[in-house]
């Protein structure tokens, strides 16, 4: 076992993000293939963390503010990335713009709905970044709000991850009503941990995590939950 894993035990927070990192609402586990991962790099690496569960606000200032603490599955992004240390790529994350179903509209590529209102939610570093850029985003308190907006035309586009935002209308009841638009991009998602957390124990992280997508047993996580 790694001398390192002797460290303070790690705490490990989520944002419900079915079906990356979510909790099983009968069971009150906390469930999902990137979930799955995590757990896995730290069993290998000798940690025994505990996992709960926040908003993505209080999850970026506990992590922020804490140590050993650390918020999975998130964008890196140019604001966040000296503000923490980083383990991943964990995985890849397909985002694209659902519609309504019944909307006429046709977008040929996403800058097409550069005139609509699109939702997104607070502190979501892609809607922070698509408002740069001009696009009308319209801010939720919660991502499980867009659904509904979307569906009762409060907003014209969601801008989300393809299989989070499926998840999420399948929950609601809306995925019938919603339909892909565009695609936005291919987003990778990683680990943030407190920027005082020991580089060792980082770099064994990210180690484990390449020996993972390398022996199969990503996929195999992958296959489990259905997204293979």
């Amino acid at each position: 076992m790694p001398s390192i894993a002797l460290a303070e035990n790690l705490h490990l927070l989520i944002q419900e993000y079915a079906p990356f990192s979510y909790t099983e609402a009968k069971t009150g586990e906390i469930r999902g293939f990137v979930t799955d991962k995590i757990i896995e790099i730290m069993k290998r690496a000798g940690e025994t963390p505990d996992i709960n569960s926040t908003s993505l606000a209080r999850g970026l200032n506990a992590t922020l503010n804490d140590d050993n603490t650390c918020l999975f599955a998130f964008r890196r992004t140019p604001e966040r990335e000296n503000l923490f240390k980083w383990v991943g790529p964990l995985t890849n994350d397909n985002w694209v713009l659902y519609g309504r179903k019944n909307d006429s509209r046709v977008l040929k590529k996403f800058e097409d709905a550069k005139p609509y209102s699109i939702g997104s939610y607070k502190n979501a570093a892609t809607g922070l970044q698509l408002t740069e850029q001009g696009y009308r985003i319209a801010f939720a308190s919660e991502d499980d709000d867009n659904p509904r907006l979307l569906v009762n035309k409060r907003i014209d586009y969601w801008v989300v991850s393809e299989l989070h935002g499926m998840s999420l209308a399948q929950q609601l009841g809306f995925a019938n009503d919603i339909v892909r638009a565009a695609r936005y991009k291919n987003i990778e998602l990683n680990m943030l941990c407190n920027i005082r957390m020991d580089k060792q124990r980082i770099d064994l992280f990210n180690k484990i995590n390449r020996e993972l997508d390398n022996d199969g047993t990503m996929e195999k996580l992958m296959r489990k939950y259905g997204i293979r």
